[in-house]
């Protein structure tokens, strides 16, 4: 027997929907949910981040400064980069060659750096390996002003009359490849280096001091030095092999790359003979790898008459990193609607840093903390070595990449040219 039985209560059922109410209900439920937007699940999330990337490729509105849907506010060019304390007298280029030096690179973080000790140790190798050249580029652009745009340059002739400076020219560099150095560390490179022999280089010195303004040995022999000295110049790097005006690299214009074998050269040659295949060394004269030996009986007397350009050891380190450093900064701005970026946002690109609270981060930073990414993990360190905001975007001025001017509302900016 059960419990409603003894108590004489009946069960309680649940009245039926009829089958118009059933279709009442199933149409207003579907009046008002197609209305809504059909999702997958996860799609918010995906279009959130597919936002943020957006964000990132065009810039970001950073405190409301800053429309990435507007242009930018042009009041005039910036004519001076650094300031008056920074800057130096207005015609101490050997001021500016040092300043420029020492801001090269930002110092490595002693904390939470993201790299390990033998990442550190081969960073500050590298950067101690570099010669103590600077673009002509980059001299011009800390030195012009709107009054003499050339009076950079003709201090900087000035003191390569005097001695003082050298002019370094990489023919296949274009604008970076002009560059400048003290002649006391020239000076300095050739009597430290050990491949070459105490007699060369008193006479290379000696050639150096005689000859302030120029670029090529021409005659070796009037120089006095063999094809034994000059060879041994040349491995150490002091010396190159002149290029002409045709280039076959990627900093020539389309109108002078040439093949690598002249059919002028090649059509005045005997046949079968090795002139007639580019002759020895055609890799090497044409910028390709491999050295050309000039002790040989053969060479001797074409190194001897052969011009070669003054060079300095580990710039070809130095260009790469600058080049890949300019096309960076070039990819940076492309990524924006009208190719230009207040210069705050662009040097927080460049850094690699995630915008946010920055009084949050650096309160985190004074405890011990760190917000964001490692600088470790970003491109600056991992390919650039810590290379400086600053100089790129002067080194970018200078070689006409890009152009600094004054927004008045969110300071200054940089657009691509």
């Amino acid at each position: 027997m059960s419990l409603h039985s003894i108590l004489g209560v009946s069960r309680v059922t649940k009245k039926k929907a009829s089958s118009s109410s059933k279709s009442r209900s199933s149409s207003s439920a579907s009046a008002w949910t197609s209305s809504l937007p059909r999702t997958k699940p996860g799609s918010k999330k995906s279009n959130l981040l597919k936002h943020d990337d957006d964000d990132d490729d065009h810039g970001r509105n950073y405190g409301g400064h800053y429309d990435v849907q507007e242009r930018l506010d042009n009041t005039g060019p910036i004519r001076a980069l650094l300031p008056p304390s920074a800057a130096g007298p207005s015609n101490d280029i050997t001021h500016t060659h040092r300043s420029i030096r020492a801001r090269m690179f930002d110092p490595v973080p002693d904390r939470a750096a993201g790299m390990n000790s033998t990442r550190i140790a081969a960073v500050l190798q590298f950067r101690a390996a570099l010669p103590p050249v600077v673009s002509a580029a980059h001299i011009a652009a800390l030195r012009a002003t709107g009054s003499s745009p050339a009076a950079a340059e003709r201090e900087l002739a000035r003191l390569v009359r005097a001695s003082v400076a050298r002019r370094v020219v990489v023919p296949t560099r274009g604008a970076i490849g002009e560059l400048v150095m003290l002649a006391g560390d020239l000076e300095a490179l050739v009597r430290g280096s050990a491949a070459v022999d105490p007699q060369t280089r008193a006479a290379f010195v000696s050639w150096l001091a005689e000859n302030p303004a120029a670029l090529t040995l021409r005659g070796p022999e009037a120089a006095g030095l063999s094809a034994a000295q000059v060879d041994q110049l040349v491995r150490a790097g002091f010396l190159t092999a002149q290029l002409g005006a045709a280039q076959t690299g990627v900093y020539a214009r389309p109108d002078e790359r040439y093949t690598m074998i002249s059919v002028e050269t090649v059509a005045r040659a005997a046949a079968g003979s090795m002139a007639a295949v580019g002759g020895d060394g055609v890799l090497h004269a044409a910028g390709g790898t491999g050295a050309r030996c000039m002790a040989g009986p053969s060479s001797s007397g074409a190194a001897a008459g052969a011009a070669l350009n003054v060079a300095v050891p580990g710039c070809g380190a130095l260009l790469k990193l600058v080049a890949a450093a300019l096309a960076h900064l070039a990819e940076l701005l492309q990524k924006t609607r009208y190719r230009e970026m207040p210069e705050r946002d662009l040097r927080e690109k460049w850094d690699g840093g995630i915008a946010g609270d920055k009084e949050a981060a650096a309160a985190k930073k004074a405890r011990g903390e760190f917000a964001g990414i490692l600088p470790g993990r970003t491109k600056k360190w991992r390919q650039f070595d810590g290379l400086a905001f600053e100089w790129v975007l002067h080194e970018a001025v200078g070689t006409g990449l890009v152009e600094v001017f004054d927004t008045r509302s969110v300071g200054r900016g940089v657009r691509l040219v």
